[in-house]
């Protein structure tokens, strides 16, 4: 419990300045304005009548995994409400961008931003809400907030939960801190068996392994006008989307464009960053080297002197999926760890990836062993490999097609999960 302890200490002595941290990341947009009380617990939407299910998700891609579940739920349960938690701005737009249409119970979903785990901002939370079921994705912990909960009997459960290897050499060091915080949760959802093996040697009881979420999510839509508008402004040119992209690896991706460019003259390159208020750092990092890309946030359409598209948007990656069906998988080529690879493998994409995938080593593995993906090594590589895949189109059909057969023989975490969370529910009224 040390580690646990030092940490509570620390957010003790350090929480008067949390106020202070929070208006500095606004102002570096790191933060919305004008809900930084939320991250206080301050100013929270009014709570529902009735049963509440709570569910956080740190980011989007954890955000976007849980969506389809939270449907089913809902749909499931007429009811409970859901609020659903977040805790950066990109993950509340695209909670904020959810329509009828594709979300039909929305009236019943309540978002707000997690507050700061501080003691004080964190009970008032807990005050307000007063869930029947607490429900965290993947491997989030935030330790004042989860032993709150479980003094209040809060019943809990984390989904889809991963831990890495490096994650797991941290919490082996730690296995008294590891059982006081993931023993807050009444049920572990591993989303794969190394997960569950994991978890069983650090002495952590209630393990399911019911699979990953992101292997069971529908294909990501695109506005069908906003993608005829693109393909005509396209022209048929060849098209490679460079996606999820991480700071330090635009540079490179850049460097081989211009090597690719040499050999295939009308090659665009879409460049989408993970975050996309990068873009105009991005467009800044082009310029220096001639370009002047036109940005997607801007309302703007790459024509034939564009060599650079960039992406700068949220929720249309399905729309840059549909233009290619040339995609590399972004945070590879740089030791972020990766990005879900399979988003693009059900949109008929031949898929590329650099060698540090540690995040989705699962998955690619699962990808690789069904020769549904290309692995590089360095940049040298990544121009070799699209340069032979651009020459040779049934060698990226191949993989395509690899890919998403193997993507469409998983599936079932969706149902699996849901059926712990009705059980859960269940408990919570007995």
């Amino acid at each position: 419990m040390l580690t646990v302890r030092a940490y509570q200490l620390g957010v003790m002595l350090g929480g008067g300045l949390l106020p202070l941290l929070l208006e500095r990341r606004a102002k570096a947009g790191r933060e919305d304005p004008a809900r930084l009380d939320e991250r206080k617990a301050r100013n929270m939407a009014p709570r529902p009548a009735g049963n509440l299910v709570w569910l956080h998700a740190a980011s989007v891609g954890e955000t976007r995994s849980a969506l389809p579940l939270l449907a089913d739920f809902l749909a499931a349960r007429p009811d409970i409400h859901i609020l659903i938690t977040t805790g950066t701005r990109t993950s509340a737009t695209l909670v904020g961008q959810l329509k009828h249409a594709s979300f039909p119970d929305i009236d019943r979903l309540i978002h707000q931003y997690l507050p700061l785990d501080r003691p004080l901002w964190v009970k008032r939370f807990l005050d307000h809400w007063s869930p029947q079921l607490a429900i965290f994705v993947e491997s989030e912990l935030w330790p004042n907030l989860l032993l709150e909960m479980r003094r209040r009997n809060i019943p809990a459960t984390l989904i889809n939960g991963r831990l890495s290897e490096k994650s797991f050499k941290f919490w082996r060091r730690a296995k008294n801190s590891a059982c006081a915080l993931f023993g807050c949760f009444d049920m572990l959802l591993a989303q794969d068996d190394i997960t569950a093996q994991r978890w069983q040697e650090l002495g952590l009881k209630d393990i399911v392994s019911v699979g990953n979420l992101k292997l069971d999510a529908p294909p990501l839509n695109a506005d069908a006008s906003a993608l005829n508008e693109l393909r005509d402004a396209l022209q048929n040119r060849p098209v490679w989307v460079a996606a999820s992209t991480h700071s330090g690896e635009e540079d490179i991706i850049a460097e081989c464009h211009w090597a690719l460019r040499a050999m295939h003259p009308d090659l665009l390159c879409i460049l989408v960053p993970r975050h996309p208020e990068r873009g105009a750092e991005i467009a800044e990092l082009l310029s220096r080297a001639g370009e002047k890309p036109p940005r997607r946030s801007a309302g703007t359409l790459p024509c034939a002197k564009h060599a650079f598209y960039i992406g700068d948007t949220l929720g249309e990656m399905g729309l840059y999926y549909r233009l290619g069906g040339l995609v590399f998988m972004g945070g590879s080529l740089v030791p972020h760890g990766g990005q879900n690879p399979l988003e693009a493998a059900r949109l008929a994409n031949a898929i590329l990836s650099g060698p540090h995938i540690e995040n989705f080593s699962a998955v690619y593995d699962m990808l690789d062993a069904e020769a549904g993906l290309a692995r590089i090594g360095d940049a040298r590589e990544l121009v070799d490999t699209l340069d032979s895949l651009l020459r040779t189109p049934a060698k990226s059909q191949v993989l395509a097609e690899n890919a998403r057969a193997c993507d469409a023989r998983q599936g079932g975490a969706r149902a699996r999960t849901l059926a712990v969370l009705n059980e859960l529910l269940a408990r919570s009224h007995a």
